[in-house]
């Protein structure tokens, strides 16, 4: 393998198809890049995309948050259009 310098456009997407699934060895001969590389890449942009468990319990308890504003505004509407009548 040469050494040569992928911008982070290639990184980015060689970490992303091997988190879809393919394999190392299979990115490795269609980019022309070490299995060291692809590791190394995946682990720094890996990190980048991850929730943690705090974060996504926060964003569950928001969606319930509104969820229940939405079901309440739905109910304020009918009951608003039952009094024009």
């Amino acid at each position: 393998m040469s050494n040569k310098r992928y911008d982070d456009l290639i990184k980015k997407k060689v970490a992303q198809l091997y988190l879809q699934g393919k394999t190392v060895s299979d990115l490795a001969v269609e980019f022309d890049v070490s299995p060291t590389s692809i590791y190394t890449w995946v682990k720094s942009y890996k990190d980048q995309n991850d929730f943690s468990e705090k974060d996504y319990k926060k964003i569950l308890k928001e969606n319930t948050r509104l969820k229940q504003e939405v079901e309440i505004l739905k109910k304020a509407m009918t009951i608003m259009n039952s009094k024009e009548v």
